[in-house]
């Protein structure tokens, strides 16, 4: 069971083997994404660029179709020979409407009036690029000129678009209308049909005015640009009330694309700007443009279907990767010979390197690989010759890296000694101008067995019990002098009293306590507090003087960088090393585990905390 969970290292050349053939992968699938991103992009854009020049191709045609009737309405309203000679047939303009009625009154055809007719036909012109003519009178006659040339009775307030004419007087209006069987037009009776609202001369309402075009007549550019462009999907026109204009006979696809554009937001669907749009049916995505004629008041929506648009391009894809898969196949299978040719010298190396021990490579002859690539025979000979010095190197290493492990904390601990006599001497030098004699006596007891503790053993660990009987003795050389202007408190449990440190690390942080602690006026307190949460023991210091300058701990910190930066200890002096010596010393032995922190505490004075983990020798 556990051979079957260890995992089966991988030889150097089946990783070479996967490095080739994942970099030619994945630069030939990066070099097709971004091919293929490109000619999308290029086709698209083309694409959106040939639908818009369509919609303004189509937005033209029926433009041009429109002021055909257009202009036709419009002579006939300026005539003066039609409102001279339209007055027999005048009446007045009904007050309110009659019941409506969608179908003419044809009860009698009267005989056309001559003159009005060949004027009608003069303005329409010989050529006739109407179908239609009708002036509805409100008299309740209908004057036709083309295709039907009669003259009928009809009641014009019951047509269907008598109210949306009578609402836009100003203005053309445009509808399809069913010609019916009247008609002799053998393709379609649909029309489109423009109106305009009629006056006389003195501007008195005489009628409204018809002109009609065949819907097949007025579309078939449509219909030809649909057939010279296979790949348009669709073309919609609508008014801005939605109502269908082309195709006449739409589908319920064609109303939910109507209706899905009119629902959206301006901003979704901008006029003369290209769009996405989903395909209600197919649920594919169609390109969209939208063109908004300002003379029919209509909008054209030209779409084309983004898979029959990339159609082509994914035809060349398949092909091209089709091509490309034996490309890759012969790239692959020539890695893996490139992988095998390049990493066959290596087990000739690892015999070598099998057979080398320590002993051998210091006198025995170096071994030649001979495997014919210049690289791997002088990585060959580069490993026999660094092997060959490699145990002299590691002794002197380790003798080297010992000695001066060694050399900087016995240079930090001396460094106490000549600093605390410096201090304890200038002491004595006090009391005796004071002639404090018995309190010398003591002091100097005191400082000779301090003395002796500083200079033995210096580079054993002691106890955490010795440190605190060595502060002590300084706490006791300081109150000689001081008197009961100083108390210390020490506040240490049982467990802790055995734990070994490195020797004079709490007495420092009493002395650097006390000297900045007697800057204010007395009592001084000094509390030595210590605790032990799990393998680390804590050592805190407190005082209740001033406080360390910010400038004081700015500097110490960087000095305590440019150590830890540069690995250099700073020059020895006697003044301004107490901290700094305690936190290199705690440097050396414990490395990153040490904890070495100075801060200011909220109301008054400054707290310095150590620890560091315990020794295997501190359990039990």
């Amino acid at each position: 069971m556990s051979h079957s969970l260890i995992r089966k290292p991988r030889s150097i050349r089946s990783i070479l083997f996967l490095t080739y053939s994942s970099i030619i992968i994945i630069g030939i699938t990066v070099l097709f994404v971004l091919f293929y991103s490109w000619t999308s992009s290029l086709l698209k854009t083309k694409a959106f660029n040939s639908i818009s020049e369509l919609s303004a191709s189509l937005q033209t045609q029926l433009d041009l179709e429109v002021q055909k009737l257009d202009s036709v309405s419009v002579s006939i309203l300026y005539s003066n020979l039609i409102s001279d000679r339209i007055s027999e047939y005048e009446a007045p303009a009904p007050e309110e409407p009659p019941e409506a009625s969608t179908e003419q009154n044809v009860t009698g055809i009267k005989k056309p009036n001559t003159d009005l007719y060949d004027i009608l036909v003069a303005l329409v012109g010989p050529s006739y690029p109407v179908q239609q003519v009708y002036l509805h009178l409100f008299s309740g006659t209908s004057i036709g000129v083309g295709f039907d040339n009669s003259q009928k009775e009809i009641n014009v307030v019951g047509q269907p678009w008598y109210d949306a004419v009578m609402k836009n007087k100003r203005k053309k209006v445009l509808s399809l209308t069913q010609s019916g069987s009247e008609f002799s037009n053998p393709t379609n009776n649909v029309s489109l049909s423009l109106f305009r609202y009629f006056t006389d001369k003195f501007n008195t309402p005489t009628g409204i005015v018809e002109v009609k075009q065949s819907y097949n007549k007025v579309f078939s550019g449509f219909n030809q640009l649909a057939k010279n462009n296979p790949s348009l999907e669709q073309v919609i026109i609508y008014s801005n009330a939605g109502e269908i204009i082309y195709p006449y006979k739409f589908t319920e696809q064609d109303r939910q694309i109507v209706d899905r554009i009119r629902s959206g937001s301006p901003g979704d669907f901008p006029y003369d700007q290209r769009t996405y749009i989903e395909d209600p049916e197919t649920k594919d995505k169609v390109l969209l443009t939208l063109k908004h004629s300002d003379l029919t008041d209509w909008n054209i929506a030209v779409m084309i279907s983004n898979k029959t648009l990339l159609a082509p391009l994914n035809h060349f894809t398949r092909l091209a990767i089709l091509v490309t898969l034996f490309i890759l196949a012969f790239l692959i299978v020539l890695s893996y010979f490139a992988s095998k040719k390049i990493m066959s010298p290596l087990s000739k190396l690892n015999k070598t390197v099998k057979s080398m021990s320590l002993e051998s490579l210091v006198t025995g002859p170096a071994a030649e690989l001979n495997s014919g690539l210049n690289e791997w025979d002088r990585l060959n000979a580069s490993f026999v010759k660094m092997n060959a010095r490699l145990k002299d190197s590691f002794d002197q290493l380790l003798l080297a890296r010992t000695q001066e492990l060694q050399a900087k904390m016995t240079a930090l601990q001396s460094q106490m000694n000549p600093h605390f006599l410096y201090n304890s001497l200038a002491t004595i030098s006090a009391m005796a101008y004071e002639k404090m004699y018995e309190q010398i006596i003591v002091m100097c007891d005191n400082l000779s067995d301090m003395m002796r503790y500083i200079a033995a053993d210096e580079t054993a660990l002691v106890d955490i019990q010795t440190e605190l009987n060595y502060t002590d003795m300084y706490l006791t050389c300081m109150k000689l002098r001081y008197g009961d202007m100083l108390s210390c408190r020490m506040d240490l449990p049982d467990s802790i009293e055995n734990v070994r440190i490195p020797k004079i690390m709490i007495q420092p942080l009493v002395e650097n306590a006390l000297k900045y602690g007697t800057k204010t006026c007395p009592p001084w307190e000094i509390s030595v507090r210590g605790t032990m949460e799990g393998n680390r023991w804590t050592i805190e210091v407190k005082d209740n003087g001033p406080g360390f300058e910010e400038q004081e701990i700015t500097r110490f910190y960087s000095q305590v960088d440019d150590i830890e930066r540069n690995g250099a200890l700073p020059a020895l002096r006697l003044h301004g090393m107490g901290l700094l010596n305690v936190f290199i010393r705690l440097k050396l032995h414990y490395g990153s585990e040490m904890l070495f922190e100075i801060r200011n505490l909220p109301e008054r004075g400054a707290i310095v905390v150590i620890g560091g983990p315990l020794l295997s020798n501190d359990w039990g």
